[in-house]
């Protein structure tokens, strides 16, 4: 069925945004298995919505998208779409002081007595060094998710870092900003031997710095395989079963605990797909964004101990 109503929808799936481009650019994936094509993220020109992008270049394809929010899944359901609940989103209401609680503010303290928090424009040095600092991050060793949001540093997002004294990047936050009033953060990464406190002296500047441009929402992203409500259906109860066996080397509820410091509300996120969303399409997204890959080195991991 034709997708309707969503050119007046500013909500876009996660890791999706708009710039001024003149044509969108979009991470297309043919699912093997399925043979649904999955939209993993998008750049598209500012009047542009899933819509156009939906009757100008995948008119025929079965398509998947991850990352929806309810407005988003609930209008694709209207039109024909099989959605299903996949984790939560945080949400940091800049105009409260959630990044002002005292546990936030005594450990930027604390990290700031080691450097400072500055945003770096777009160029090919730093696009470098923030493949170098997911390289020096923990877990950087190990196989690393795929499409799941942005990990590449391109003109259409943004990057703070946190520089310590001697011009060494410690930690760093990769945002898209699909409208001026939000932001999404895409990438958070700490080296293994960075000072306590630097994600919370990142979120915080950069939180500082949205809110004094117009920014009124800051996106933790997605904690995957977590949910609030009890209700689960039976699909939504397989895909958290299965991710929680990856508990060893995804850790769901620590990413949770984590991103609860700073988060005022949080909300579902959905996965959608048409014409169905069956075990297949389920079985493509976990090998192909290597899910399934880092639940085999887990498990490797944990026989060679």
């Amino acid at each position: 069925m034709e997708v309707t109503a969503l050119a007046n929808i500013d909500e876009l799936p996660l890791s999706w945004t708009r710039t001024h481009l003149t044509r969108p650019r979009w991470q297309a994936i043919k699912l093997p298995l399925s043979g649904l094509t999955w939209l993993a993220y998008a750049t598209l020109p500012a009047t542009f919505t899933l819509t156009h992008l939906q009757r100008e270049y995948f008119a025929n394809s079965g398509l998947l998208l991850r990352g929806c929010p309810s407005s988003v899944a609930s209008t694709l359901a209207a039109a024909g779409w099989e959605t299903i609940r996949v984790g939560i989103e945080g949400i940091i209401d800049l105009t409260s002081d959630s990044l002002s609680r005292r546990s936030i503010r005594k450990m930027t303290r604390a990290a700031l007595r080691f450097g400072s928090v500055i945003e770096v424009p777009w160029n090919p040095a730093a696009v470098a060094r923030l493949r170098w600092l997911a390289r020096e991050a923990r877990y950087g060793e190990r196989p690393q998710l795929r499409y799941l949001f942005r990990t590449v540093f391109e003109p259409e997002t943004r990057l703070f870092v946190f520089v310590d004294r001697a011009d060494e990047w410690q930690g760093a936050l990769l945002l898209t900003q699909p409208t001026p009033t939000t932001a999404v953060t895409e990438l958070m990464l700490r080296r293994v031997t960075a000072p306590s406190g630097i994600m919370e002296a990142l979120f915080t500047t950069a939180g500082q710095h949205l809110y004094a441009e117009g920014c009124r929402t800051f996106s933790l992203n997605e904690v995957p395989f977590y949910h609030l409500e009890q209700d689960l259906r039976p699909l939504e109860r397989l895909v958290t079963l299965v991710g929680r066996q990856m508990t060893a080397v995804y850790n769901a509820h620590g990413l949770y605990r984590f991103k609860a410091k700073f988060a005022d509300f949080w909300r579902p996120v959905y996965l959608c797909a048409r014409p169905r969303l069956s075990i297949r399409a389920l079985v493509d997204l976990f090998t192909v964004s290597g899910c399934l890959e880092l639940a085999a080195s887990g498990l490797y991991h944990r026989r060679a101990a």
